[in-house]
């Protein structure tokens, strides 16, 4: 089982200093409910193995979200995450093959109000 070490290496790759965001990085928002924030989303695994290993591409989403006026603010940290997200090296338990921007969209959200940013971050992994 691969478990929650990529989470946690996505989120301590965003939370080192400077933190992106102020370090609101989450995976289930807190009731103060700041902004700016990134939040750790959906995970899909796909098993990449063959008769020889096992291994794995992980597909990971984290959302960026933002109230400032405009979609600037959340653009900002998009480019302030996506090299930390890629720079990710080390996994416990696994080697990490390759790291790769599978996607990145930016959009407005139905409230008018909250600019909303999706990365999509591609792993493909293998035991260690």
């Amino acid at each position: 089982m691969i478990g929650p070490g990529l989470q946690k290496a996505i989120v301590d790759a965003l939370k080192a200093s400077p933190a992106v965001a102020g370090g609101n990085v989450y995976d289930r928002v807190p009731s103060s409910d700041p902004y700016p924030r990134l939040t750790v989303g959906d995970e899909q695994t796909i098993d990449n193995g063959n008769t020889c290993s096992d291994g794995w591409e992980i597909y990971t989403d984290v959302h960026v979200w933002s109230r400032a006026v405009g979609r600037v603010e959340a653009k900002q940290i998009m480019a302030v995450a996506v090299p930390r997200l890629l720079a990710i090296a080390s996994l416990t338990g696994f080697r990490i093959l390759a790291t790769e921007l599978d996607a990145h969209r930016i959009f407005t959200e139905p409230d008018g109000l909250t600019t909303h940013g999706v990365i999509t971050i591609r792993f493909v992994i293998d035991p260690a």
